[in-house]
């Protein structure tokens, strides 16, 4: 698998979001609605999610996932320093 584009969206929310990403993967296959999170000095990713039906608990379901940490932190990895270069430009 080849990250083959990130593309970020910065947020005016305040933390904990920093913004959203969408990645395609080797061309074929295009995942929208990552967030890119920070709490403290940790980052972190989440992916997209849906509620489930639950009327007493608010349970979350992630729509699509990693399936091991090796590819989480590749993912993670390249989409925060997409992020960093995104910031960068601003400055």
């Amino acid at each position: 698998m080849k990250i083959t584009n990130i593309k970020i969206f910065k947020t005016k929310k305040s933390e904990p979001v920093l913004a959203y990403a969408n990645i395609i993967l080797d061309n074929q296959f295009i995942i929208r609605g990552i967030t890119l999170l920070e709490k403290g000095e940790t980052r972190y990713i989440s992916m997209p999610a849906r509620r489930l039906r639950n009327n007493e608990i608010r349970q979350y379901r992630d729509m699509c996932h990693p399936l091991n940490n090796e590819v989480r932190k590749e993912i993670t990895d390249a989409i925060f320093a997409e992020y960093e270069k995104l910031i960068e430009n601003e400055e």
